[in-house]
């Protein structure tokens, strides 16, 4: 499945940026950092691309984490999105999060 049709933008993120969402409300990442308002607000803008501060390191981690070189972690989520309401294999599921990986880390990587 194209990601585009799970992941829409723009991008939001929740009052304490624990959450970063697309328009239809599918969660895309879980923030895990020492100022997780900040990481999000800035992964938020990167991805919509209305400024942010690129990422000098990023790497794949476990397959479905974002880890940037400051010690933030980016979970990316919506697993369930597409195993239950799109009704996708595990290896489709799978694949749609890696396309979508791949576009995340070309929008925020320096």
């Amino acid at each position: 499945m194209d990601f585009n049709k799970v992941y829409i933008p723009p991008f939001s993120t929740d009052d304490i940026g624990l959450y970063v969402k697309s328009s239809n409300g599918v969660k895309a990442f879980t923030i895990a950092a020492n100022n997780p308002k900040e990481e999000a607000d800035n992964l938020v803008a990167l991805l919509n691309g209305t400024g942010g501060n690129k990422y000098k390191d990023i790497m794949i981690y476990g397959g479905c984490k974002l880890v940037t070189s400051n010690a933030s972690v980016f979970v990316t989520r919506g697993f369930g999105y597409l195993l239950g309401i799109e009704n996708l294999s595990v290896e489709e599921a799978v694949q749609t999060q890696d396309d979508f990986i791949k576009w995340i880390i070309e929008k925020i990587k320096e």
